[in-house]
């Protein structure tokens, strides 16, 4: 039915102008969204500060918490949780009519243990074309004198505070489920589901601004989003946290113990192993991928007047801009 819909009407121009003001009003949710993040990076150093001042009346105890809270305020994720908190709260109230919290966790068929590791195992795949693609970048950036290694540390970098592993391992990925897949993508399905899962998978890429890490997110985005499409949003957020808790901390943390040397190769080694996996069951399965597509996709048109609407262009341009600002001149 939603295939049908898109194939017949793509071709209109009252089409087109729907697809717009569906996006438009997506994104520009997701562009206050990001106004609001800033704004909460900004306040909450901010009220800290205030709240010293308030309790703390000696004026050389005060100076020296604020030092303290100054000199730990970069690893510090109390921001971070602060504003994905306030996001998901400030979307959920932007999206109430479209999709009212209930509908969320809506399971659509069972998943099996068999298949959740399955789709673990293509989700972790994504990792080597994230080592490959970083590494490629940065050889090419040096070529003509430039560097994006501050980027590449950041998106690869162990939380230093429990504040930060919470967010990392715990806020941060329930709370980006829960808006990119829980919130933004049913804006889209009703264009098609494989339409929805790729815009949603895109806008969660480039929301990262960094250039190592947005086509790794865009690959696991478009697992994540299948997951959440086929099964349930449950099941993308237990994925989303099985990556950043067991993959990006807690085994990050147990590589430290080992040399450089092992540490590279046994990373290589896990790397390989997924994504030798993924490649081969994706390659197996390939007939059914494309009925899958077939079935669920859209006119090309559709994505052509999606990635021209307005709040769309903001979005990315912004975000993208962003990820180039990081780059820095060698030497």
């Amino acid at each position: 039915m939603v295939s049908f819909f898109c194939f017949s009407h793509a071709a209109g121009g009252v089409f087109m102008q729907e697809i717009r003001k569906a996006i438009d009003r997506t994104v520009f949710g997701l562009v206050l969204y990001t106004l609001l993040r800033y704004a909460v990076f900004a306040a909450e150093p901010l009220a800290r500060k205030c709240w010293v001042w308030l309790t703390i009346p000696d004026s050389s105890r005060r100076q020296e918490v604020l030092t303290q809270l100054n000199s730990s305020a970069s690893g510090s994720g109390v921001s971070s949780i602060a504003a994905v908190c306030v996001g998901v709260l400030f979307l959920g109230w932007y999206f109430r009519k479209s999709t009212p919290p209930g509908k969320l966790f809506s399971q659509r068929q069972p998943l099996p243990l068999k298949g959740f590791l399955l789709l673990s195992c293509i989700f972790m795949g994504a990792q080597l074309i994230y080592s490959l693609f970083g590494n490629s970048l940065e050889l090419l950036l040096r070529l003509f004198g430039y560097t994006a290694m501050g980027q590449l540390d950041a998106a690869s970098a162990q939380s230093t505070t429990l504040s930060m592993f919470l967010y990392t391992a715990v806020f941060a990925p329930v709370g980006e489920e829960l808006i990119y897949r829980g919130l933004v993508m049913p804006q889209f399905q009703r264009y098609g589901k494989v339409f929805a899962i790729v815009t949603s998978a895109l806008l969660f890429g480039v929301m990262h601004a960094n250039l190592f890490q947005m086509p790794f997110a865009f690959l696991t985005g478009l697992v994540l989003g299948y997951t959440a499409a086929e099964f349930s949003l449950r099941w993308s957020i237990l994925l989303h946290l099985l990556n950043n808790l067991v993959f990006g901390e807690l085994l990050g943390r147990a590589m430290g113990y080992l040399s450089p040397a092992a540490q590279d190769y046994l990373y290589r080694g896990i790397n390989i192993f997924f994504f030798a996996f993924a490649a081969f069951w994706l390659l197996h399965r390939r007939e059914q991928l494309k009925q899958y597509l077939r079935e669920n996709g859209c006119a090309g048109k559709t994505y052509a007047a999606a990635f021209t609407a307005a709040a769309m262009l903001v979005f990315l341009i912004g975000n993208v801009g962003l990820a180039v600002s990081g780059v820095q001149k060698l030497g």
